[in-house]
């Protein structure tokens, strides 16, 4: 009887490298089939088989094949949250890894420096961040002169709270409603006179960061992709905290007990306002999650193409399909600007562009005008098409990113080919 082959020794801490890459990518918001997928490609490259993995929102199973049988080891992932330059020291890292170019230990050291690392910026800054990220949507959502000082005030006003939150851990964990109902009582108190602006939509801008919008067109992804608990799990724990944010918002609404105002329809900025509402929700998203400088340029021209998308879809068949269409285009834009040298991984752009995309900020629009006038059915069924759409839009353009993202790759290196072309025709030397 022939015995069946011994499985080659793993290399030194290679099983440690992997849990602690799955639980790092999690935290980054990377979809759980696309952990596993990663995975599976940092152990071929190290030339290790019979490594299974099973990747949860909350945490990574690796099962490995051993002459006895097999052993499974689980790694717990907690509910932190990524800035954008441990993302992309991350993504460099896999890329590495990937590739074989660090040995297992290597990796390790450097996940656990970039994981350790003191923030980039202080709360001076991220509070600078997050009120201009406030008046950027603002500008996208209702570009008046007016509510200007209703987003700078309310958007501060919610940072404060943030890193209040950051110094306290029993405000952190009832941040959500604390936050809802606060912001609900200044904007229900002092919104309308001061701005001319409705309070419901004084609210989404500086509650943004607070929704769920990435959880909740992920876990549909990871259903439609046969990712059933994870997508389940973060479908149920985004609906929670749209939950969590209208009961705030309700809380405040019985604290001022408004009564009917009338709102005046002041004068819009112009066509200028949503570019410049693009171009601040850039920069104030690069500061309040500590982008690394370099990467705003590029940052800003994804989410650009992709509010462009959006509009288009939306002039050509509506909002829906606006959603459909920004989506579509994420994914390959994203991809395409991680090929140019020197840019930012895909998934720091990637990220933002759930929030350029709103689907969380319609569904939070909804709850918020049911909470305070008893309408906003309508909104809470969009909210969830919305999703849908932006999800059966990331995934048509995941599917066609890798064709996508060369052909545009090509036409991006097309003037530098014809140039040197050019100069091999005329005798001239390249520079």
């Amino acid at each position: 009887m022939i015995a069946p082959p011994t499985p080659d020794p793993l290399p030194p801490r290679l099983l440690d490298f992997l849990r602690q890459v799955g639980v790092a990518l999690s935290q980054s918001g990377e979809a759980t089939n696309r952990v596993g997928a990663t995975l599976e490609r940092i152990a071929a490259a190290y030339g290790a088989d019979g490594i299974r993995f099973f990747v949860l929102p909350t945490g990574v199973f690796v099962r490995v094949t051993t002459p006895n049988g097999s052993d499974v080891d689980f790694a717990p992932a907690d509910n932190r949250q990524l800035g954008l330059d441990q993302i992309d020291r991350l993504y460099s890292l896999v890329d590495d890894a990937s590739a074989a170019r660090v040995t297992p230990g290597e990796g390790v050291e450097r996940l656990h420096a970039l994981l350790t690392e003191p923030p980039r910026y202080g709360p001076a800054v991220i509070l600078c961040g997050h009120t201009i990220l406030t008046v950027g949507l603002g500008l996208l959502a209702q570009p008046t002169w007016s509510a200007l000082i209703g987003y700078v005030v309310l958007g501060a006003f919610v940072g404060t709270l943030y890193w209040l939150a950051g110094r306290f851990a029993t405000l952190s964990l009832a941040l959500p409603i604390t936050a809802a109902a606060l912001a609900t009582i200044v904007a229900m108190e002092f919104g309308p006179e001061l701005t001319g602006v409705s309070s419901a939509k004084l609210l989404i801008p500086p509650l943004v960061t607070f929704l769920p919008g990435a959880a909740l067109t992920i876990g549909t992804i990871e259903l439609a992709t046969g990712s059933m608990v994870a997508g389940a799990s973060r479908l149920v724990s985004g609906f929670n905290v749209l939950g969590l944010l209208a009961f705030g918002i309700y809380v405040g609404v019985q604290v001022t007990a408004p009564t009917p105002n009338t709102v005046s329809s002041a004068p819009s900025m112009g066509w200028w306002a949503p570019l410049a509402g693009v171009a601040l929700t850039g920069l104030g998203y690069a500061l309040r999650y500590y982008a690394p400088p370099s990467t705003v340029p590029w940052l800003v021209a994804v989410l650009g193409l992709v509010w462009t998308a959006q509009f288009l879809g939306t002039l050509a068949a509506g909002a829906l399909f606006g959603a459909f269409a920004g989506g579509l285009v994420l994914t390959p834009i994203a991809y395409l600007v991680q090929s140019r040298p020197k840019a930012p991984a895909a998934q720091v752009s990637f990220l933002p562009a759930f929030w350029m995309l709103v689907p969380g900020a319609i569904g939070l629009s909804g709850l918020s005008r049911l909470v305070i006038t008893g309408v906003g059915l309508n909104e809470l069924v969009t909210v969830v098409l919305t999703v849908i759409a932006i999800a059966l839009g990331v995934l048509v353009g995941s599917s066609v990113a890798p064709t996508t993202t060369r052909h545009l790759t090509a036409m991006a290196e097309l003037p530098a080919r014809l140039r040197r072309h050019a100069r091999a025709s005329s005798g001239k030397a390249p520079k």
